[in-house]
């Protein structure tokens, strides 16, 4: 029977599943291996970085299960934030102040849902280990409910505040964002050079600003000190275009003299220079742009305009009025919302903060504690921190997440945190009372906030959740810190830092002992994969067409740390390694059908059966110690060699004519053996080979649960004795390919010259077999005799040369014999007599064809190491 990948792999998803077998036991003694499995999000449908970085993860995850760990690896989704509200609000055609809180809640409750299904199946069809029993999503209450525990404990604590401070906003989605949420893009847009009049004369200074819509909350002007020709401008007012404001001129080091005209015009708020020089001059706060992104009063006859709008008609007020002296294409970095990718704006907005600022050290001595895989990650991570200037950011103005559990009085303001044991139950203070009846401060009525917390806040926590987090001490204390966290390069600033500041925070610890950077997968020319670029893979059709399996081995090949091209070609390499490992499983079977009992290690192993049982071993401790540092591409590298070279092209070639007890316990052994160490990447058809071939006499209920391979013996002698006969039979192969002799083709004769011949006599029967030589020789040395068996004409030198003659000299070639014409070759030139003619040719014309002779018999020779191999056909 052929091998069938889809009905394979679905037979053994569906027993898999019945059987529970990747399950975790809370009770058992087995040491434990948890993963802190990112969260798949349920706003869009599985793509191949997905099946990749999943697939990665599985392989983790496997490989612990049968080195005998009792491994928590759970199904779970992340369900929760911004993107899916805008996928809401795309869809129904609503924005978040359309609809009661509640319901908004719901539609996005039941589009995020919508996906858990299929995505699951998704898990399932590729293989993946997942445990259902342990299953969690970020928006249920029992996960909520630990972030908003975490919260009240930190509040309690003092490490959170509110404040009134300048944050990233999104207009589009109307909240704040952290540091971490804002991505730059590269933009070209225009720097506008302006007339500022010198307050009380008629002269003016030139100022270059690409926002000149904030002209109505300029605050100064500055200059570089060191910019000599303006040094008698600085104490001195300009008049602001417009608004007719004065504004001081001041000087401050950090202006770039080089940049526009090297007048800088410091608003409130574009940037974060001037975020930094407000701070620095205690400059009063204007607010020239609102939550919507729309201009404040403070802008005159623009407010109520969206940003851009205003600016296009600043700009044709100014050239109006003489004020805009020209314009020039301005190359910049815009920051943008990571999800809805709108431009973000530096509102002062109250909002609540998590101390993080005076925590950097800590993280910094966090991460080193944790093994990062690869290590050059680690940079990423330690760059991030030290440039962090802000606390976290915990709030949004959003509606689907979890509400921070706090009120706040309506009179004098003050805050009033959730008991510990409201947030054990979950609660959302819009909804439920406050844990006082009225303000502690002041008497006034108590209400609840709003505000959600940032995403990250929820996920940041889920190697709490998963340890039992103030639910059960003892499996917090046997889970925590959590064996792996495996996760994308793109999210180290959010995901990495932020949890490993919590567990710090929470914890005194690290999260995690390691931590798995897997990149990103990209279109086959290498460029990221978008929508708007038409260049998606959907992976649905590659599982159809290859199965999993092959698409798990493409996974396999896919180094830490950096990105890749897909490459199909991969997959389809893949797919011949679970169709020749489902034809050795055939072949090997039929050494032991029939047995009621596993073949036992007879008293003596012929040189094959020791050498493949040593090139197992080394494989075997290849393979660990790449699995052990989540090397997978290299371990997976050293399974194929093995599988497909060593043992299927080598050691089956050698024994193929073999029925002895020695040849039944090697191919039984040494092939259960190299299925195991496949098992963690193609896991359908290993548990196929297993359960067909092997479970009736190894007796597990699948082979993901049986033990990982261990090395035996290795007898050295044998080992470079094998070496030596499988490159024997390889070459004597490679001879018969380029000759296009059939590989199992007989040859009369295998004579090996030279080198040890003692070693190599140790495996005397297994290369006559294996080279399938009716006759094998293995001699010191030997006589061989050279001949000339012809000598042909060069034609594409000959015709070029001689042209009209070239015929008749191909004629004169054939009545010369091959010894003569050798001859005068070996002296330097060829005379023939061509139609009466001496005709006088150089060696170059001429190919002259040796054979070697043997005995008598003519052979040829191919060098092999330190032997020469005769091979008589």
């Amino acid at each position: 029977m052929a091998y069938d990948s889809s009905e394979i792999e679905k037979k053994w998803e569906e027993m898999w599943k019945k059987e529970a077998i990747y399950r975790f036991d809370p009770k058992s003694d087995k040491p434990v291996f948890s993963i802190d499995n990112p969260p798949r999000y349920t706003s869009g449908n599985l793509h191949l970085g997905h099946a990749t970085g999943y697939s990665l993860i599985d392989f983790a995850a496997r490989y612990r299960r049968m080195k005998g760990y009792n491994v928590f690896f759970p199904l779970c989704f992340d369900v929760n934030g911004t993107p899916i509200e805008v996928r809401v609000e795309k869809k129904y055609n609503i924005t978040k102040l359309d609809l009661p809180r509640q319901e908004y809640r719901k539609l996005c409750s039941d589009y995020a849902n919508g996906f858990i299904e299929q995505m699951t199946k998704h898990f399932e069809i590729l293989g993946e280990s997942m445990d259902p029993s342990i299953y969690y999503q970020t928006d249920a209450p029992y996960y909520r409910s630990i972030t908003q525990l975490s919260f009240v404990k930190l509040f309690n604590r003092g490490l959170v505040y509110k404040a009134n401070f300048p944050v990233n906003w999104c207009p589009r989605c109307m909240t704040a964002l952290a540091d971490a949420e804002v991505e730059y893009k590269d933009n070209v847009n225009k720097l506008n050079y302006l007339k500022f009049q010198i307050a009380g004369t008629d002269d003016y200074v030139m100022i270059a600003t690409t926002r000149p819509e904030l002209i109505c909350t300029c605050k100064v002007v500055a200059v570089n000190p060191a910019d000599k020709e303006k040094a008698d401008l600085v104490g001195k007012e300009l008049i602001t275009p417009i608004y007719g404001r004065h504004v001081k001129i001041i000087s401050d080091p950090k202006v770039d003299m080089t940049y526009g005209t090297g007048n800088v015009m410091i608003c409130t708020i574009g940037d974060k220079s001037d975020l930094e020089w407000i701070m620095k001059y205690h400059l009063e706060l204007e607010k020239g742009i609102d939550e919507e992104g729309k201009m404040t009063e403070l802008a005159g006859k623009y407010a109520g305009m969206p940003v851009a709008d205003a600016r296009a008609q600043i700009i044709e007020d100014l050239k109006a009025s003489g004020v805009l002296v020209k314009q020039e294409d301005n190359p910049q970095q815009v920051s943008v919302c990571w999800r809805c990718k709108a431009p973000i704006e530096f509102l002062q907005v109250p909002q609540w903060f998590l101390k993080t600022t005076t925590f950097k050290d800590a993280i910094l001595k966090r991460a080193s504690e944790i093994n990062w895989y690869p290590e050059f990650m680690k940079v990423r991570l330690e760059d991030w921190t030290k440039s962090l200037e802000w606390d976290w950011v915990l709030s949004r103005q959003r509606i689907f997440a979890t509400p921070i559990p706090v009120w706040e009085c309506k009179k004098c303001g003050h805050a009033v945190c959730a008991t510990e044991e409201q947030a054990r139950k979950y609660v959302d203070p819009t909804m439920d009372k406050a844990p006082v009846d009225k303000c502690p401060e002041c008497g006034g009525e108590l209400v609840g906030c709003t505000d959600v917390f940032d995403t990250w806040m929820d996920s940041s926590g889920s190697s709490l959740y998963n340890t039992f987090w103030e639910r059960d001490p003892e499996l917090h204390k046997k889970l925590f810190p959590m064996s792996l966290r495996p996760q994308s390069h793109d999210i180290i600033r959010t995901w990495a830092f932020y949890s490993i500041l919590r567990a710090e925070q929470i914890e005194e610890s690290k999260p995690w002992k390691d931590i798995m950077i897997h990149g990103f997968i990209m279109a086959p020319d290498g460029t990221p994969m978008h929508t708007s670029a038409g260049n998606v893979i959907d992976p649905i059709p590659i599982l159809e067409n290859y199965g999993a399996d092959a698409l798990r081995y493409y996974a396999a090949t896919c180094s830490l740390g950096i990105d890749h091209a897909f490459r199909e070609k991969d997959v389809v390499r893949g797919k011949k390694i679970c169709i020749k490992v489902y034809n050795l499983g055939q072949f090997v079977s039929r050494y032991f059908e029939g047995l009621q009992t596993a073949p036992e290690k007879p008293a003596e192993l012929r040189t094959a059966d020791k050498w493949i049982i040593g090139k197992l071993s080394q494989t075997i401790k290849n393979v660990t110690e790449n699995f052990e540092i989540y090397q997978f591409d290299k371990a997976m590298k050293f399974v194929e060699d093995f599988i497909w070279h060593v043992f299927a092209d080598d050691y089956v070639e050698m024994v193929k004519s073999r029925d002895d007890d020695a040849v039944r316990y090697t191919l039984y052994t040494v092939f259960l053996n190299a299925v195991k160490l496949l098992a963690p990447f193609m896991p359908h058809i290993t548990e196929e080979v297993y359960q067909t071939h092997y479970a009736k006499f190894d007796g597990a209920k699948s082979i993901h649960l049986t033990p990982w391979p261990e090395p035996m013996d290795i007898d050295a002698g044998a080992l470079e004795a094998g070496d030596a006969a499988a490159e024997f039979i390889a070459t004597v192969r490679a001879w018969k390919a380029e000759r296009k002799i059939n590989i199992n083709a007989d040859i009369s004769r295998l004579e090996i010259i030279g080198g040890d011949s003692a070693m190599y006599r140790m495996s005397e029967e297994d290369i006559r077999q294996g080279a399938r030589a009716k006759e094998l020789v293995i001699a010191e040395s030997a006589d061989l005799i050279e001949k000339v068996a012809s000598v042909k004409p060069v034609y594409a030198k000959l015709g070029p040369a001689f042209k009209g003659q070239a015929k008749a000299i191909v004629a004169a070639l054939g009545k010369t014999s091959a010894d003569d014409l050798a001859k005068q070759i070996s002296e330097g030139k060829v005379v023939l007599d061509v139609d009466g003619q001496k005709v006088e040719m150089g060696p170059e014309f001429f190919d002259v064809q040796k054979s070697l002779s043997l005995d008598g018999r003519e052979v040829s020779t191919v060098q092999c190491g330190n032997a020469l191999l005769a091979i008589e056909q």
